[in-house]
């Protein structure tokens, strides 16, 4: 293909370039932040420092930033097209995973390799890890460094950026769209940048709300139930309403055994996987039933509620026959699995067969649209099976005319194109995924299945994993295998694939 075939998208640059900016700050912000609690709160046991490898981290990120931001501003133009958007958006994301490694690389706590899945993990909420001891080789700043990009990533950095670059216009509409989860944006304003300051207002006030609570839980040294200070609190809330999963504890939030911890963070995964969308609305209208009448959150609720009992049922054995204490495991785990968060109290190796495959087909179905979840999302799961209702109608009713309808409105034909095609897509990588593992890493095809569908669904840690719940065993091939696959998950397939379209690039 000639130049004069190619398209002019250098000015993809500019955005890309901001957001490595503005990431460079974020991590001279946690460098700060981190050395403070260290010189006012010193950490007993673990490691200390971390400032000026982040500090260094932070001058690199900034000065490749900036050279990337101006180069891209030379070449902008007004106008931002769908093919300079989904550009955009994919080239973001990957500066974003590339750069957010530095800080791992420059501390000494990972290898290029697994600092950038780590990187990526993070930023897609997956919350898988290679790291096999947190406590003993992460200082602060790094924790919290760890903490913040499941944080940015959980809203969404492209979100932020059209949130404070609000001069986008239809340009932020399509980067809007292509990192956004699910299929409608329900309750939101008609201008992109008003939504996505509105969204990430509400989103920090839940952080907030969440670290205030997780503070003030009381710990019982006696029976050896702890409690998390301010920093952790910080980092927990960064980690849960983002639903990604990142400890500072190495038996994660297990490590508290308090009842009130796992409550609390429990109900914030559950706040985070429902669509932010009626959350907004129903503050805006101050009618709390607009959240109810949306038939998406009523299934959510059901799905909850009946999953909560009878994994409770099913482990009340297990538990040794203490009913509250197999019900809060139950909600945790229920919480932490259709969240796609990934925080683990218990022990899910040990369930029985018909509990472990709940907790599987929870993974697969994920949380609502427009929330901070993964998995295939709950709407899409019903309008499949509206679909396949109408199409069992037609067999035996061909000139009757079949209306898929949610929330009382009919659905669009492209929407029910693009969830039929989301689905074929989502389940003929898992396929392909699995067979690669499998190949290349020598692994059983279970343990390959449970690290793809980890890594597509942004799930954390996955289940038949071979020995320790974490990846660190992999090949370097197999853990950027897995990062592109946890990139394709988050930006949800088309906004990647179409930048391998010989047609994207042609004028």
């Amino acid at each position: 293909m000639s130049r004069r075939q190619r398209r002019d998208l250098r000015g993809v640059f500019k955005p890309t370039g901001a957001v490595v900016i503005g990431l460079g700050v974020a991590i001279a912000l946690c460098a700060a932040v981190g050395g403070a609690f260290d010189a006012l709160t010193p950490r007993v046991g673990g490691p200390r420092g971390g400032v000026l490898p982040l500090g260094l981290a932070a001058i690199v990120t900034v000065g490749c930033g900036i050279p990337l931001f101006l180069y891209g501003r030379r070449h902008s133009t007004p106008n931002v097209t769908r093919r300079q958007a989904v550009l955009s958006v994919g080239l973001i994301w990957l500066a974003a995973g590339i750069f957010g490694a530095l800080p791992f690389i420059f501390a000494r706590t990972l290898g290029p390799i697994d600092a950038f899945f780590e990187s990526v993990s993070g930023l897609t909420t997956t919350g898988a890890t290679v790291v096999t001891d947190i406590e003993g080789t992460m200082a602060r700043p790094v924790l919290l460094w760890r903490s913040l990009i499941q944080w940015l990533g959980g809203m969404g950095i492209v979100v932020l950026f059209v949130a404070v670059f609000p001069t986008m216009g239809a340009g932020g509409k399509h980067m809007f769209k292509g990192e956004v989860p699910g299929t409608t944006a329900e309750g939101l304003k008609p201008r992109i940048a008003e939504t996505s300051f509105a969204l990430w207002k509400l989103y920090a006030l839940f952080t907030l709300l969440e670290t205030l609570v997780l503070l003030a839980i009381p710990s019982d040294p006696s029976r050896g139930v702890l409690g998390m200070d301010l920093f952790e609190s910080i980092c927990h809330a960064f980690t849960t309403m983002s639903t990604g999963g990142f400890s500072t504890r190495d038996a994660s939030v297990g490590a508290y055994a308090n009842p009130g911890i796992e409550y609390t963070i429990a109900i914030f995964m559950l706040i985070g996987s429902a669509n932010y969308g009626l959350y907004y609305a129903a503050l805006r209208g101050r009618d709390l039933r607009v959240i109810w009448r949306s038939f998406e959150f009523r299934v959510y609720v059901g799905i909850v509620l009946a999953s909560t009992l009878i994994m409770t049922a099913g482990n009340f054995i297990l538990h040794e026959y203490d009913a509250l204490l197999s019900f809060r495991k139950s909600l945790f785990m229920v919480a932490t699995t259709i969240s796609s968060t990934g925080y683990g109290t218990d022990d899910y190796t040990a369930y029985a067969s018909p509990i472990f495959g709940l907790m599987l087909l929870l993974m697969f179905v994920g949380g609502c649209s427009g929330s901070t979840a993964g998995g295939i999302k709950i709407e899409r799961a019903i309008l499949l099976a509206k679909q396949t209702w109408s199409q069992i109608r037609k067999s035996f009713r061909p000139s009757v005319v079949e209306v898929i309808k949610m929330d009382r409105r009919t659905v669009p034909a492209q929407v029910l194109a693009d969830v039929a095609a989301f689905t074929f897509i989502y389940f003929g990588c898992l396929a392909v995924g699995v067979i690669t593992i499998a190949i290349a890493d020598g692994v059983p095809i279970e343990t390959s299945f449970g690290a793809m569908l980890t890594s597509l669904s942004n799930m954390g840690p996955g289940p038949y994993h071979l020995g320790a719940d974490n990846f660190a065993a992999y090949s370097g091939f197999s853990k950027l295998f897995f990062s592109v696959a946890m990139l394709l998950g988050r930006l949800e397939f088309f906004t990647l694939f179409a930048l391998l379209v010989g047609d994207f690039w042609r004028r």
